[in-house]
């Protein structure tokens, strides 16, 4: 009896036929060296200025936030003459956190005319850091573009035996352009276990002038008020800035308070219709820090209080309304076709509105806890803020004038167990009345 074999079964008896040979008798391959350059690792998303880089550049910087213009990934929008938004790859304003001596602060101008880093003086500054994009949770998170951290000079004690240490600063720098000048000053006065430090500085400049004329007219809007042709309207600005420290230092523990005053008489912007023209910031920072056998713990409580008002300065047209004079501004064109507005009457009309006055008042409380241990993988913290900002308006037109006052609240609890200490969450309320 006689079998046949199918094709198929004879090639795959053949092929693992080939398989047992070939495991049977293995081949070894020559060795393979691959060379290539080293690629170069990206750069730290994460930028830091210390007192030294700051210090270069106080002699010519009156806006703080100036001091980041050569940080990568930074840009600034330029608002007025000490108030630059700093933006981190596109996004500013409340997309980023932006920390002062550990204080969380936001903008109480709803045109962000006073944002958080236009409350320090330049001369101020200790370090300045920048993380861009992801933010670690030691810093408090919570933030889509990134978290900007400044803080002020630390407190300096004098050496053991050395006795009582003082020294002191003062600085000043003039341009001829806009007219700007700027005085600066710090003293501090300390012994081994204390110190008390002021640091202070004030700045004016007046509009400041191009190249050559860039406009056909000299007309502000306001009758009798023209300005050259070369020159840029609401670019002057006024400021005045202190704060004074007290630090008492007992062994590894230190205990520290600050109080800051800051007061904006004017701060003129070429880009926005309104301008400030009167912000009064007023804060306390007080802080505990402690080294232990387990590791550190930090503990701050603070208070800001701000006080801002905005309306048309002095180059921008004051009166409007479409009627003609005298119970009416003049309408677009304005009375003399020029655009300026007349000073008419009644105000308070469509016809006829004397401005756009708005106030705000925002008051902002802080606690925070952050214990750090090296030991433990497994640490609590919480904090707990209290934002309340009230605006209302007078004057201007009659929905204007109507405005009642505003008021948001806004409390922020956390309670976050890991590594590193973070809050986050909002419960926002806003009552009319």
């Amino acid at each position: 009896m006689s079998h046949r074999v199918h094709p198929l079964v004879a090639t795959m008896a053949l092929a693992f036929s080939g398989v047992v040979l070939a495991q049977g008798n293995p081949q070894v391959m020559d060795t393979v060296n691959v060379t290539a350059k080293r690629e170069t690792p990206l750069p730290n998303s994460t930028a830091a200025m210390n007192a030294v880089e700051v210090a270069g550049q106080r002699a010519y910087v009156s806006d703080t936030a100036q001091l980041l213009r050569d940080v990568p990934g930074v840009s600034l929008y330029g608002a007025g003459g000490v108030s630059s938004l700093p933006a981190i790859h596109g996004l500013a304003d409340d997309r980023l956190r932006i920390k002062v001596d550990g204080m969380d602060f936001i903008a109480s101008c709803p045109n962000h005319m006073n944002p958080p880093l236009s409350y320090l003086n330049p001369n101020s500054i200790g370090t300045l850091k920048v993380y861009a994009g992801i933010t670690p949770v030691s810093v408090g998170g919570d933030s889509i573009g990134g978290t900007i951290i400044a803080n002020t000079l630390a407190p300096e004690f004098a050496a053991s035996g050395q006795g009582v240490m003082a020294k002191g600063e003062i600085g000043g720098y003039y341009r001829s352009n806009n007219k700007a000048i700027g005085v600066n000053a710090s003293a501090s006065v300390a012994t081994e276990n204390f110190n008390v430090t002021y640091t202070g500085g004030l700045s004016k400049a007046d509009n400041y002038t191009a190249g050559g004329d860039f406009k056909n007219y000299d007309g502000t809007g306001r009758a009798g008020h023209t300005l050259p042709r070369d020159e840029v309207g609401s670019t002057a600005y006024e400021t005045r800035t202190h704060t004074l420290g007290f630090a008492l230092k007992g062994g590894n523990h230190l205990v520290e308070a600050k109080i800051g005053y800051q007061e904006v008489p004017e701060q003129l912007y070429p880009n926005q219709r309104m301008d400030m023209l009167d912000n009064t910031q007023k804060r306390f920072n007080l802080r505990y820090l402690g080294q232990f056998d387990w590791g550190s713990l930090e503990a701050r409580a603070y208070q800001e209080k701000v006080d801002h008002y905005m309306d048309f300065g002095a180059d921008k047209r004051f009166w409007y309304g479409s009627g003609m004079p005298p119970t009416g501004s003049g309408g677009m064109m304005g009375y003399d076709g020029k655009g300026n507005g007349y000073p008419c009457s009644p105000a308070g009309t469509v016809a006829c509105a004397n401005g756009m006055p708005m106030y705000t008042e925002s008051k902002t409380t802080g606690f925070n806890l952050r214990p750090m241990s090296c030991l433990a993988s497994r640490i609590s913290c919480a904090l707990a803020v209290y934002i309340r900002v009230t605006g209302w308006m007078t004057g201007g037109l009659p929905p204007v004038a109507a405005c009642t006052p505003v008021h948001l609240t806004t409390l922020t609890m956390a309670s976050v167990i890991g590594p590193l200490c973070s809050a986050s969450g909002n419960l926002a309320i806003t009552r009319s009345g």
